[in-house]
């Protein structure tokens, strides 16, 4: 009975508990298959690919997480982290790249309704596996790619007797430690690349970094041309402790480069560093990026050696630097599309040798702050410009915002000769005060005052935006026979400024415009051989005093309808005066010839007047001569005859606004004089007298 009783207690002690477990309301676990359970986030696990990497590599690390029942949870983001920066760094996106060899654990972690979670991975960074090198080449050698990667340490000679070889075999991988150089100083190297198989030249340095001239580069010190460089790539050289570029050519060495690649320079791409380096005869395909300054820079006497056909891009400078003195002929290539010649200073081409250099066409020259390009300036030399309608060649500022008178223009000097010639270009922006005597023309030609002054052939040239002239022509200096189309456009100065005895020299079928004062300038003095001047459809300007007549040939300077000369205060046009000489001015009704003031607003007594002395076979016929009678001549009128041998040679035109007489005549008793008889009021003359003091009077 004891133990009944024991049972049915104990049996309804369960129900009780069984009731009251139904009855709780505390909280209970649903089970994994609840519906009402709220997921959070409980792991977050790392994984890197790889794990372990060598200089050069990078790894790419994931993160993933987890709730509690291990199942994917979606989190905002991860926030990346590396142990250690020294050995490897990773950015927000989970890259991580070494920087040292050692080990550094890469962290993510991510924090979602109030929980943090993080996980971690480890990387590992060695060495790279390789073949060193730190011992001077000094017999020929050849470095295989299936040694690769070469690494070179410090400076690393090619030299000795006899003159070594160091080969480089296709496809060959060469690691650069820092501020190290590979230099041919006395031998040759000979990198084989194919475009299949290119040699790498490169820093060996860690994946983030900053390589840009990590090392020195690859110096040419050995004469000649026996080193050559074929598909090769240099990168992350020029550093500022080395020759001042990747690729440095220096002390009379000409390598062949076939198909070169220079990227990421901390200075020039290619430097040629002294006038007697060059590139090598059959050198071509120069590829040049990221360089921190110019992409070649080259002594200008050896620029002809410089390849056409290559590509420079993303360097400070795509183009190709030149300074110093053109001593030999030669013809500047066009380097490639886009790529201009940047000249910072003076180039003069000059020499016993009479050198010529020829631009070729489509070049572009840009200029820096009172830069110039002169040939013959003190010795002989000559320029030849050979643009086309399709190619023109551009001379212009090295400016982004270029300013007229930026530089200071094109100067052919009396040394130069007819060889010089120009054709199909522009020159603008020039203008610039060089001193010396040097004039401030876009173009500047001078004489010689022997008689054989520079006198270029100009065919289709246009100067523009120059801050004073848009040529300049000294002395005995002129234009040759062959010229046409020279054209000026929106010049500080006279459109063209010249003596009167090379005005006929001119070329014609150019245009004009913009020019301040758009017209041509005659300097001075004494018009002394045969010549007639074209109509350019510009005025001449005459500031100071012209004359014609020569005591060796007596001679003509005819004019052509429609010109006109226009004249500065006080300033007079003598025929004859002191040696024989005669004036044809003969126009047409609709293009009378004219002889002006130069003045907006004339007044009378501007200028002094033609004057004719010993002028015999001179003729005026549909002209028209104006507002003169200015003090200072013997005769005082537009027009004044001093000798009656001139006879009736002035019809059908108008003598105007005079402030004394119209026309003067001498009844001989001055010295140098005859009298005069004809009567120029003559109807039968058909000249018109107007707004004069009188018509004809004595002078």
């Amino acid at each position: 009975m004891k133990h009944l009783k024991t049972s049915l207690w104990f049996t309804a002690c369960l129900m009780v508990l069984a009731g009251c477990g139904s009855d709780d309301s505390g909280p209970t676990d649903p089970g994994p298959e609840d519906p009402g359970k709220t997921p959070q986030l409980s792991a977050v696990t790392v994984t890197c690919t790889p794990t372990t990497l060598t200089a050069g590599q990078s790894s790419q690390c994931t993160a993933s997480a987890t709730d509690q029942d291990g199942k994917p949870f979606s989190v905002p983001g991860y926030t990346w982290a590396s142990s250690n920066e020294a050995v490897a760094k990773v950015d927000a996106t989970g890259k991580a790249s070494p920087f040292a060899v050692g080990t550094a654990s890469i962290t993510a972690s991510a924090t979602a309704g109030g929980i943090t979670r993080q996980g971690q991975a480890t990387l590992t960074i060695s060495e790279i596996p390789s073949t060193p090198h730190t011992q001077n080449i000094t017999s020929n050698e050849t470095w295989r790619a299936a040694q690769n990667p070469h690494v070179v340490y410090g400076t690393l000679e090619v030299t000795g007797t006899p003159a070594p070889t160091l080969t480089l075999e296709a496809g060959v991988e060469i690691l650069f430690a820092e501020n190290a150089e590979l230099r041919i100083t006395q031998g040759a190297l000979r990198s084989t690349g194919t475009p299949e198989a290119p040699v790498r030249l490169k820093a060996y340095m860690f994946a983030s970094l900053p390589t840009q001239g990590a090392w020195r580069g690859v110096v040419f010190a050995a004469e000649g041309s026996a080193s050559e460089v074929a598909h090769t790539v240099l990168t992350d050289c020029g550093g500022t402790s080395g020759a001042g570029a990747c690729l440095a050519i220096q002390g009379r060495a000409a390598p062949v480069l076939r198909n070169v690649t220079v990227q990421n320079s901390a200075s020039a791409g290619i430097l040629l560093s002294t006038e007697d380096s060059a590139f090598g005869a059959g050198t071509t395909g120069l590829h040049i990026t990221g360089s921190e300054t110019y992409a070649v820079r080259i002594h200008a006497n050896q620029a002809g050696t410089l390849p056409e056909g290559n590509t420079f891009t993303a360097n400070t400078h795509n183009a190709v630097e030149l300074q110093g003195t053109v001593s030999r002929t030669q013809t500047w290539p066009n380097p490639g599309t886009g790529i201009a010649y940047v000249v910072p200073q003076i180039v003069t081409i000059e020499g016993t040798s009479k050198p010529i250099l020829t631009i070729a066409a489509g070049n572009t020259l840009r200029f820096g702050p009172n830069a110039r390009l002169g040939a013959g300036l003190s010795r002989p030399g000559n320029l030849v410009v050979d643009g086309t309608p399709q190619a023109p060649v551009l001379f212009t500022a090295d400016s982004a915002t270029p300013q007229p008178g930026h530089w200071q223009g094109v100067h052919l000097g009396g040394d130069s000769s007819n060889a010089s010639r120009i054709s199909h270009a522009t020159i603008e922006y020039g203008g610039a005060e060089g001193g010396n005597g040097l004039k401030p023309g876009n173009l500047n030609i001078y004489g010689n005052y022997a008689g054989t002054g520079a006198r270029p052939v100009l065919t289709h040239l246009l100067v523009q935006r120059g801050s004073k002239y848009g040529v300049y022509v000294e002395a005995d200096g002129g234009f040759d026979p062959a010229s046409t189309a020279l054209s000026a456009h929106n010049n500080g100065g006279y459109a063209i400024s010249l003596q009167a005895n090379a005005a006929s020299t001119l070329p014609v079928n150019g245009t004009f415009s913009g020019n301040t004062p758009n017209a041509v300038e005659l300097q001075c003095c004494y018009v002394t051989t045969t010549q007639t001047w074209p109509n350019l459809g510009i005025p001449y300007v005459l500031p100071v005093n012209i004359g014609v007549g020569s005591i060796n040939a007596k001679p003509t300077l005819t004019l052509l309808p429609g010109t006109q000369l226009r004249f500065g205060a006080d300033v007079d046009f003598q025929i004859g005066k002191n040696a024989p000489g005669a004036l044809v001015a003969v126009g047409t009704p609709t293009e009378p010839i004219q002889f002006v003031p130069d003045a907006p607003t004339p007044t009378k007594g501007h200028w002094r007047g033609l004057h004719f002395w010993q002028a015999s076979g001179s003729k005026l016929e549909y002209v028209t001569v104006s507002y003169a009678g200015a003090e200072g001549s013997i005769g005082n009128g537009n027009v004044n005859v001093y000798r009656g041998e001139t006879g009736a040679f002035i019809t059908n035109s108008t003598l105007s606004y005079s402030s004394k007489c119209g026309i003067t005549v001498s009844n001989g008793a001055g010295t140098g004089t005859t009298p005069v008889s004809t009567d120029f009021t003559n109807p039968d003359y058909h000249i018109t007298f107007t707004g004069n003091l009188g018509r004809q009077c004595i002078n």
